[in-house]
């Protein structure tokens, strides 16, 4: 398990360092320049480091520190649900900047300057992660310098297949985000978390969440999509007509002794 603390402490001391570059940012800068590129830079390092050591506790803890799926699985929820309530407001995503750009929501030089902060961003993390894996603090660091200057992709499937899949996912990633873009960060964070991990791992869940917009065993609400309601209102009776009516003193006298109804003859009549 010490792999598996050092890989903690290196998760705490980033989302600490980048707090603490995001207040100095906020108090030295003007509001736009914090907006449009300290804030996507630190929010693209802060989720840039973390998923750099999140893909090394996947690709080498299940064989070389026991690490199960659950744990993966859970600790990848933990972290996205951190960054999410961390990164003020931050895309940290290139394909989200752009998908406000089309939506008319941010200019195109505004655009470029976050998409600028956001390499920036990822090329300082990468630089941060890699000294900190040449500290060699724990095996899982040794081996990941071990392997690190063979170059390999990281993809572990077809070509095609992996496009397919990747597409998929940021499909549905942002269908999400369009959905949920105007609710509370209580709702929009662990539902982003959540998807986000349902897509790395469990197809099963995926689809349930597709079928039904929510998964009924955490959530209330339709995460997706508004469903109507398939029982109709049943419709009022229509008003009796004029003949329909009838008081309560012709219903009497129709039922009188020594009176018959319509097309009955009186008794004792031929």
């Amino acid at each position: 398990m010490a792999g598996l603390n050092v890989s903690l402490s290196f998760f705490f001391a980033t989302f600490v360092l980048c707090q603490a570059a995001r207040r100095a940012c906020k108090a030295l800068l003007p509001a736009g320049a914090y907006a449009s590129f300290a804030r996507e830079a630190v929010g693209a390092a802060q989720l840039g480091a973390c998923c750099l050591e999140m893909r090394m506790l996947a690709e080498l803890g299940p064989w070389a520190g026991g690490f199960g799926p659950d744990l993966l699985l859970t600790l990848l929820t933990l972290l996205l649900l951190v960054h999410g309530a961390t990164c003020d407001g931050a895309a940290a995503n290139p394909t989200v900047s752009l998908q406000d750009f089309l939506l008319a929501e941010a200019s195109a030089p505004r655009t470029l300057l976050k998409l600028a902060a956001q390499g920036l961003g990822v090329r300082a993390a990468c630089a941060l992660t890699r000294l900190y894996w040449a500290w060699e603090l724990c095996d899982l660091h040794v081996l990941q310098n071990l392997l690190d200057p063979h170059c390999s992709s990281p993809l572990r499937t077809p070509v095609s297949h992996g496009a397919l899949v990747e597409g998929a996912g940021a499909f549905f990633l942002h269908l999400t985000l369009l959905r949920l873009r105007n609710s509370l960060p209580a709702y929009r964070v662990p539902a982003v978390a959540l998807l986000a991990t349902v897509m790395t791992h469990t197809g099963m869940v995926l689809a349930v969440l597709l079928y039904h917009g929510r998964l009924p065993r955490l959530f209330q609400r339709n995460l997706l999509y508004s469903q109507k309601n398939k029982y109709r209102t049943p419709r009022g009776k229509p008003a009796p007509g004029p003949r329909d009516a009838q008081t309560p003193a012709e219903g009497c006298r129709s039922r009188e002794p020594g009176r018959g109804g319509a097309g009955q003859p009186l008794p004792g009549s031929r």
